[in-house]
Formats: structure tokens, sequence, C-alpha cells
């Protein structure tokens, strides 16, 4: 009995040093080594990849709040039920914040390795799932007639604190961004700057 414990034990000793990242170099690489071509990384490819043409002419939609609902619903299910997501009102916010756009869709997704400071492959998945659904989501919004794009670099802080606004979260006492669902294991990806009429949440 006790060598069929030790067997198995053994058995998933090896998957859990590599989950945990222990003593396994190889494992290290794939999420802290940056990729020697980064065309090899999906999130390169995307960034350069062009947004396609808002429809000329705008769908009759919904109210705001079902809209609002039909976007987060869209997200959540392109996400496998992973993201929370939030809507801000820009117009409550600096111009500089708000760039011309009236909603800002945020999301979030757990992250067990923070992509700005695990550059691998490995590193780099919560951001490809989000610019994966983000992608989505803004290409079914131009295709209604609306203006929506994921293309615009917002620095790290100016997305937590969007994230604060549409009610995701809070910052801790580090500063840290802290969500009821994940803590602080999330990655607040790519903001949708849109002007789809929305019910917002902040």
């Amino acid at each position: 009995m006790r060598d069929d414990l030790s067997r198995l034990r053994g058995a998933f000793q090896a998957p859990l040093q590599r989950l945990i990242g222990q003593d396994d170099p190889y494992w290290d690489g794939f999420i802290n080594r940056p990729p020697s071509d980064a065309r090899n990384i999906l999130t390169e490819l995307m960034k350069k990849a062009p947004e396609g043409n808002v429809f000329p002419t705008q769908h009759e939609l919904h109210s705001p709040n079902v809209t609002a609902k039909h976007v987060k619903e869209l997200t959540t299910y392109l996400s496998k039920k992973r993201a929370v997501v939030g809507i801000v009102d820009l117009s409550k916010q600096p111009p500089e914040i708000a760039r011309g756009y009236a909603n800002a869709i945020v999301s979030g997704i757990d992250a067990e390795y923070d992509p700005y400071v695990s550059p691998g492959v490995g590193g780099q998945v919560a951001l490809q799932a989000g610019q994966y659904y983000n992608w989505i989501v803004s290409s079914w919004i131009r295709e209604m007639g609306f203006r929506a794009t994921m293309k615009i670099d917002v620095p790290r802080a100016e997305r937590e604190h969007l994230a604060v606004v549409a009610g995701l979260g809070k910052l801790n006492g580090d500063g840290k961004l802290t969500v009821p669902r994940y803590g602080t294991k999330v990655h607040i990806v790519d903001i949708i700057f849109t002007d789809l009429p929305m019910q917002a949440d902040g």
C-alpha cells in the first residue's frame, strides 16, 4: 500500500512542479524568457493586425442598459466565463483618458502570471486571451455601425483606474488592483473605446 502511494505521489510531483515553476528551468523559460522572434507570439501579431471599417449605417439598438448587458454577456461567453466586465462613462473622465469616445469597455481576466513582468510565451497567456475576445467584441460593434477600437495604448495605472471606476475592484493598501473573484491575480486587458450607447457602471 505504501509503495502504491509513493508511486502515485511521484506521478503527480513532476507536473505539479511544472505548474508551480519550482526547479524547472524549462517552465521558467516558458514563462519568463521573451521569444527570440516577436512573430512567434500572438500578442505582437494582434497588435499589428489592422482593425476593420465601421459599417456606414448604424443598427437599431435596444435600450442602453440592455445593450450593456449584451456586451457583458458576449464578453463573458467568449472568455469562457473567465472575464469580469464593466462599462465606464468617459464623459465623466478627463479628455486625455476619454480620447474622444463616449464609453469604455473594461474587462479583467484571471492571470496566474502577470503579463507585465512575465514576457515569455506562457507568461502572456492572459494578455492573449483578452486580445482574442476583445477583438471579436470590438469587431461586432463596428459591424453595428459604431466606432470601437482596442488599439489605443493605455498605461497599466490608467487601465486599473478605469477598472475601479467600472466597479470591477479596488486598489489595496499596496496600490494593487484587487477584484473579488481573483484577488490580485487579474490582468486588465486592452480597453475598448467606443461610441456604442450603453448604460455605464461608473
